[in-house]
């Protein structure tokens, strides 16, 4: 007997807790830092790379894909397909014996996780009411500091105990249990056409991207933001190693806090990244935006002063608890807007070309950025190479803020050309 998932509240309680694991699975890497580097012999460029490029090139080429997919085909199917192949992989992560072995999970892995957020975000915008598309999406994105945290926290929780190759197998068999559970999903929608033939996008999907770009300056200045924010966080991928070689914290005293530290301070940034984007956006059109905007303006320039302030210091917990919270500060805003200004039927497929700029340039970018200066700095023997190429690194998210004032004014002035209020009008005239 099949189950119906269809009440909003049920929806969004299952795919947050896939993305929980979604996250847990792509940040365990980052919680093993220490064991990997030192095991398989890597370098802070060679880690990075498993960690950005190596994971983004194929997660974003198959996440345009699987967004096509996902606005054409039985969407919990599609969830349920990618979640078991993603998870087997991770399961796989444990017998790598190398740098060239993890890079090929690692991408392969990729494109399983890229079937879950396209479809997800597809199916919340079906169920939840307008007015609350912006919280829900935030409820969705804890996923991120749950699962970055929950990463963190596991690896200093099970690694001493049965080290990292076995972590890496359990969080395998859970992911393969809650694919079966996915499979008991209805689809919320009418299928608009049927068929494996019918449901592979084509060219004609992306000159229907393409156009909507080209017609919504508001939508390219969102997706513009929306790269440079991601590229910034790269600043953080080298932090258990820089927190042990540079601020001299113990392997699971670092575990601990960056745990800690992204679960609580990632779940008040996404929670409150909700509330006060629908907030300003109810007062006005293009109010998520701006709030995004000032955030940005004044939680970087607080995250480039944690990274030079000592373990001991009154600024450096309160500052990194800031860092953590502009993690996820800006799913919320950024991808309710996108809905917002997205035609119905490419949401899902707007969606991934979003998410593909976000990973492949930004996570890609902002990552390589991160090890390549760590290590060509190392080199040249300046002290504290992880603080000085995470300090460059945090510098190109400042730029995100222009992005995103230029598209609140832009959502404005269509809206009140239009004649409408804040809500559908801003949204239809900005199309």
């Amino acid at each position: 007997m099949r189950i119906a998932v269809v009440r909003p509240g049920a929806v969004l309680a299952l795919l947050t807790v896939l993305n929980i694991l979604n996250f847990v699975d792509r940040f365990l890497i980052q919680g093993f830092a220490v064991d990997l580097m030192a095991d398989l012999h890597l370098g802070n460029l060679q880690f990075t790379l498993l960690t950005g490029l190596a994971f983004t090139l194929f997660y974003t080429v198959a996440g345009l894909f699987m967004g096509a997919l996902a606005d054409r085909v039985h969407r919990p199917r599609l969830i349920a397909a990618g979640l078991g192949a993603w998870t087997v992989l991770t399961a796989a992560t444990g017998l790598a014996a190398g740098f060239l072995q993890l890079a090929a999970l690692r991408t392969f892995t990729g494109i399983g996780e890229a079937t879950l957020t396209p479809a997800a975000v597809g199916l919340l915008a079906d169920t939840q009411a307008p007015r609350r598309r912006a919280f829900a999406t935030g409820v969705y994105y804890l996923g991120a500091p749950l699962g970055i945290g929950g990463a963190f926290l596991l690896a200093g929780a099970l690694g001493p105990a049965i080290g990292w190759r076995c972590s890496f197998l359990v969080l395998g068999a859970v992911g393969l249990l809650l694919a079966l559970a996915v499979l008991a999903m209805r689809e919320t929608r009418a299928l608009p056409v049927q068929g494996a033939r019918a449901a592979m996008p084509g060219a004609g999907r992306l000159r229907d991207v393409a156009a909507a770009l080209r017609d919504s300056p508001p939508l390219r200045l969102l997706m513009a933001a929306g790269v440079l924010v991601i590229f910034g966080q790269g600043a953080f991928v080298l932090d258990q190693a820089w927190l042990v070689q540079e601020r001299g914290l113990a392997k699971a005293q670092a575990q601990g806090l960056a745990g800690t530290m992204f679960l609580f301070g990632g779940v008040v940034g996404a929670l409150a990244g909700g509330w006060l984007a629908d907030l300003m956006e109810a007062r006005r059109a293009g109010g998520r935006l701006r709030f995004l905007g000032w955030a940005t303006l004044l939680g970087v320039p607080v995250a480039l002063a944690h990274r030079f302030a000592a373990p001991d210091s009154a600024v450096f917990l309160p500052a990194m608890f800031v860092g953590s919270m502009l993690m996820t500060l800006g799913y919320d805003p950024l991808f309710a807007s996108l809905q917002d200004l997205a035609p119905a039927r490419l949401r899902s497929t707007l969606v991934a070309a979003m998410i593909l700029g976000m990973t492949l340039i930004g996570t890609s970018g902002g990552n390589l950025l991160v090890g390549l200066l760590a290590d060509r700095f190392r080199a040249s023997g300046l002290a504290q190479p992880i603080t000085w190429a995470a300090a460059c690194t945090l510098v190109p998210w400042l730029l995100a803020a222009p992005c995103l004032f230029g598209a609140a004014g832009r959502v404005s002035h269509a809206g009140a050309g239009a004649g409408a209020g804040a809500g559908a009008g801003a949204r239809g005239a900005a199309r």
